[in-house]
């Protein structure tokens, strides 16, 4: 399994997400954001749309019709989900990670300040180091 990236202490998960989004879109890449909350995928495609005034990022439900033609891809069934990069913003893991992970070249897993989330993210930590998964943290601290 390829390594994962944990982004810690991030001020704001969903403006971070839209902060990852663009890098990944300016560098050509395909992007695919999990999260099981229904709730935070709307807010997350919601602040997508104004993120930025001079850039548009195009993306749409992996479940649309355009999802094939559409560089970020959002759901809350990973199955749904296939892209270079998967961007994780959930406080659990997807049912059946260690297979699924496979399908992406790259993937980060953000974890903001809220102590609910960090104690979360502890627990995701675990089963990553357990099933042998390679981890780099970055620490994005303000």
């Amino acid at each position: 399994m390829q390594k994962i990236d944990f982004h810690f202490n991030v001020p704001n998960r969903l403006r971070y997400a839209c902060l990852v989004a663009r890098t990944v879109y300016r560098r050509g890449l395909t992007l695919a954001v999990w999260s099981a909350d229904e709730r935070r995928l709307r807010e997350l495609d919601s602040l997508l749309w104004r993120f930025d005034d001079l850039a548009f990022l195009p993306h749409v439900r992996a479940e649309n019709p355009l999802a094939s033609e559409t560089p970020i891809l959002l759901s809350s069934n990973l199955a749904n989900l296939s892209g270079d990069v998967l961007l994780l913003l959930d406080d659990g893991l997807p049912p059946d990670w260690a297979s699924a992970f496979e399908r992406f070249r790259r993937i980060i897993d953000v974890v903001s300040t809220e102590p609910a989330e960090l104690q979360a993210s502890r627990a995701r930590y675990r089963a990553y180091k357990a099933a042998g998964v390679e981890l780099a943290a970055y620490d994005r601290r303000s």
